[in-house]
């Protein structure tokens, strides 16, 4: 429900101009299990969005998306307040910014990561 809840914010608080397109992301390599919600790509960029439904989860899949597709930035929306992770990793500093569900509809797009 949560997943929903996001997507149709996110779809629904788009302008004309910058609609969303929503993908997921799905490691198939090896029987995985690992998914991102979804990908929002803009502008040559790509944004990924966890959605947990709760507070806690280690967003390992985030992670290794992040990794794989060489992002330094991502978003976790959860029942969590306003938030930031950053941790280093073989490759540098990479950070997930934590947006409460109530506030999905404001998340805009153009965003200015790089």
């Amino acid at each position: 429900m949560a997943e929903l809840s996001v997507g149709w914010e996110l779809v629904k608080a788009a302008d004309f101009r910058h609609r969303y397109e929503l993908y997921y992301w799905e490691n198939l390599s090896n029987g995985a299990t690992s998914e991102v919600d979804y990908v929002i790509p803009y502008d040559m960029k790509v944004l990924p969005i966890e959605v947990k439904s709760g507070t806690s989860g280690k967003m390992k899949s985030l992670r290794l998306f992040m990794q794989k597709k060489h992002l330094t930035v991502g978003i976790r929306t959860s029942l969590e307040n306003f938030g930031q992770l950053r941790y280093e990793d073989s490759e540098g500093l990479r950070l997930i910014d934590i947006i409460p569900i109530y506030a999905v509809g404001k998340l805009t797009i153009p965003f200015n990561y790089s």
